[in-house]
């Protein structure tokens, strides 16, 4: 609502002044030469009693509009630093190869992200939501339009390097990459050799993860045994890694919503004997919770 009395002013002050200079030359009178040289100062004064605070080197400078963020396949924020996907990439990946883990984890979000901008989008998207959706992804496909396959590859290399160095991110996000990297259906493609090592890798880097009271890995593998696309359907080690994954977030289930959740698909032996391997389990990943 400022701007209106803003523009307001600013017009009164515009006519002001355009009247100043368009009025006609007039017979000079006695003492006109000695008031001649006040008169700018007059005008000057006009416009500053009209409104000053117009001038516009006395207003800030507007902020820049923030560039727009990059993220990786796992959500986080990856800073190119003025260069497009390629050049990042090359750059961390010529320093991930001589030891540096960190720029190794950074070579691997550029690369997910990347890839993830051919990824289907889900079909339960509106029309709403897929219009920005694909500005974004074309966006995203401009940054990496130099960045070439082996680039890709070579960072679900460093991805599994890290996994295997123990890095508790990488193990997670192995596992949510899917087998190279690439959306697989994995009921399909059960006994594909590619798929079936894959599985066994993301498995044991969960379970690396969740030893060490990776909330989200103790979360994921609940939902592994629940959904049974990774591992054989177990119900009561689903429910024994809900129960140590919200003992990580120091968020512990109640009976009372284990019964909710497990009650009606365990049998009575079975849900007991759930309970107490969650108990164990979250003594032995989360020591000091």
């Amino acid at each position: 609502m400022k701007s209106r009395p803003i523009a307001i002013a600013a017009a009164l002050a515009a006519s002001l002044l355009a009247m100043l200079a368009l009025r006609p030359e007039t017979e000079p009178k006695p003492g006109a030469e000695a008031a001649a040289g006040a008169a700018p100062a007059r005008r000057a004064g006009a416009a500053r009693a009209a409104g000053a605070w117009l001038d516009p080197r006395m207003l800030g400078a507007p902020a820049p509009a923030p560039p727009p963020v990059f993220y990786g396949r796992n959500g986080r924020p990856v800073d190119f630093g003025g260069k497009d996907a390629a050049a990042y990439i090359l750059e961390r990946a010529a320093r991930a190869r001589a030891g540096d883990l960190k720029a190794a984890y950074d070579a691997y979000q550029a690369a997910s992200g990347c890839a993830a901008a051919d990824d289907p989008l889900p079909d339960f998207f509106s029309q709403d939501e897929l219009q920005p959706t694909e500005r974004e992804r074309e966006r995203v496909r401009k940054l990496c339009a130099n960045v070439s396959p082996a680039q890709l590859q070579e960072g679900m290399r460093f991805l599994a390097q890290l996994a295997d160095a123990g890095n508790r991110d990488a193990q997670i996000d192995f596992y949510r990459e899917g087998p190279g990297g690439k959306p697989v259906d994995l009921a399909a493609r059960a006994d594909d050799v590619d798929v079936r090592q894959w599985k066994q890798q993301a498995l044991g880097y969960l379970r690396q993860a969740g030893a060490r009271c990776d909330q989200f890995a103790l979360g994921l593998l609940s939902n592994a045994y629940d959904a049974g696309q990774i591992v054989e359907r177990d119900l009561a080690s689903s429910m024994a890694y809900a129960i140590a994954a919200n003992q990580a977030r120091r968020q512990p289930l109640t009976e009372t919503q284990l019964r909710q959740r497990f009650g009606d698909r365990l049998a009575p032996a079975d849900f007991d004997a759930a309970m107490q391997a969650g108990a164990q389990l979250a003594a032995s990943s989360c020591p000091r919770s």
